[in-house]
């Protein structure tokens, strides 16, 4: 039985014996992000488990899945990154970032789209789902796969949407005191910034239209030419026919936003209570007098690519600390730890934060750490490098919680006053802890908020009546600049006609004072 035809017939048989009682979704995380996939996963779980039928198109499977979780294997070749992170920190301008993601990602989306499981995917026949959810990271071409299974759509966004991505269902995005997360700006923006913000802004939404979305447009065109495609509308129709996203932020984790009925933030749907540790590592742990502390720079960044120079200022200053520290270290090479560092390849890095004795968390500030460092009330040094690390790490900053330091002002002493800092003043614990409390306090907890929306689409037929009207305006009409140009129409009409007014009646005056 070849791959499409096993799963039309494990589909066919759970609709006939779920019937009227289940969903079929399929979920599409092709990626090869393991960071992602672990923030969705507690979803596609649990949605399993209240007995909908969920294909999962992923590099990554599940433990233990329940019974309606149906795993579809994607070729996992990694999407390497073609630069030094580290490198291009050095030489960050917020203003270059869309140009670079536009050139960067639809490279990355046509690497998983040649990929075989995905185009038997896209040339499947025969396959039936209610629900398509995807992740829009620069993917915005997966939205077609709504059209070819003629089926509601969800988008789950990984981090905070920007403007280009919150102009198909005009959700507010107001340059002035709404935060480019690429921009390491805070919602307490200068000038200055504000103004670089708005632009930014603008650049999402009017300049993609021809330096992005036309390289999207493509992508679909070559890739997705499936049986009935000629019948499918445009990519920007499809995107503003979304009927749900999800947002992985929430007030107490990003900067306050208004949201449209169709935006629900749901951060944190991975967070749990931390589980007990293996045994060496709950040793460690228990025998730390002077507390522990995690240095971790999550899955993405390797510090194999730190510059050596840097790397030895960490390891300098951390084995001055009477604190253990735990390091995340990924590399085979032989180096002379201090005897307080203790290195390894992966930690359990949310039960470690769970744990009384840890006491700083040295991170680079992407969003899952962040959450952690939040949920588990553990304050961060943040070494910020690029994208949302640099938003994240900068909003705890300003809640007292962490302290930031720019991966491109990085200097030894810098780093060492940070981290006296954070281990002495306890303000920065008593911070952590009181954000703690604040992002606990919610009426339901995340995942049972995405379970809910979710199956509030499903239920109703696509959940449209979710979308402001908006979303139908073209840009000039939402912006009202049609309005303010017939505002500028009439006040030039006016000009003229008290000019002229104005004109005869002087004229009349001078007649009369030379007759007089």
């Amino acid at each position: 039985m070849n791959f499409m035809n096993g799963i039309v017939l494990i589909t066919g048989i759970l609709i006939s014996v779920n019937s009227g009682l289940s969903s079929n979704i399929l979920a599409f995380l092709p990626t090869k992000a393991r960071s992602h996939y672990g923030a969705f996963e507690p979803l596609l779980k649990e949605l399993a488990e209240k007995g909908h039928n969920v294909t999962v198109f992923s590099p990554f499977s599940m433990k233990n899945p329940p019974s309606s979780y149906h795993h579809i294997q994607v070729e996992d070749e990694d999407l390497a990154m073609s630069f030094n992170p580290f490198s291009v920190a050095k030489h960050f301008k917020p203003i270059l970032v869309p140009f670079r993601s536009w050139f960067m990602w639809p490279k990355f989306t046509e690497t998983i789209l040649n990929k075989p499981s995905v185009q038997k995917l896209i040339h499947s026949e025969g396959l039936h789902f209610d629900l398509v959810l995807f992740e829009n990271f620069y993917h915005e071409c997966f939205v077609t796969l709504g059209h070819k299974f003629n089926a509601s759509v969800v988008q789950l966004f990984p981090s905070i949407p920007n403007a280009g991505v919150a102009q198909w269902h005009r959700n507010p995005y107001d340059g002035s005191y709404i935060p480019d997360i690429n921009t390491g700006f805070c919602d307490n923006m200068s000038f200055i910034e504000r103004l670089t913000n708005t632009v930014l802004s603008f650049i999402h939404t009017a300049l993609s239209s021809f330096f992005y979305f036309p390289k999207q447009r493509d992508l679909m065109d070559k890739y997705f030419n499936y049986t009935g495609w000629e019948t499918r509308p445009s990519m920007e129709s499809m995107l503003k026919n979304i009927s749900l996203t999800l947002i992985n932020t929430h007030f107490s984790v990003g900067t306050p936003r208004p949201l449209v009925p169709s935006y629900i933030d749901v951060a944190g749907m991975h967070l749990k209570p931390a589980s007990t540790l293996p045994e060496d590592l709950l040793n460690i742990m228990n025998d730390a007098p002077e507390g522990v502390v995690l240095f971790s720079f999550g899955s993405i960044l390797k510090l194999t690519q730190l510059p050596k120079n840097e790397f030895d200022i960490f390891i300098r200053q951390l084995g001055k600390i009477k604190q253990k520290v735990l390091f995340k270290w990924e590399s085979d090479t032989k180096i002379d730890f201090p005897p307080n560092i203790i290195v390894r390849k992966w930690f359990p890095q949310a039960d470690i934060l769970g744990h009384p004795n840890c006491v700083l968390f040295v991170t680079h500030g992407g969003i899952h750490s962040t959450e952690e460092a939040i949920y588990f009330g553990v304050p961060m040094l943040a070494i910020s490098v690029f994208g949302d690390q640099l938003h994240n790490s900068l909003v705890m900053q300003n809640r007292g919680a962490a302290i930031r330091i720019k991966y491109s002002e990085f200097t030894e002493n810098e780093f060492e006053i940070a981290l006296y800092k954070m281990l002495n003043d306890k303000s920065f614990k008593k911070k952590a802890a009181e954000l703690s409390l604040t992002f606990h306090d919610q009426p339901i907890k995340s995942l049972n908020k995405a379970i809910y929306w979710i199956e509030y689409v499903i239920n109703h037929n696509g959940a449209h009546h979710l979308k402001t009207a908006a979303g139908e305006l073209t840009w000039y009409e939402f912006l009202l600049i049609d309005g303010l140009f017939l505002v500028v129409i009439m006040r030039i009409i006016i000009t003229i006609i008290l000019w002229y007014v104005g004109k005869k009646l002087w004229r009349r005056f001078c007649l009369k004072s030379k007759q007089t």
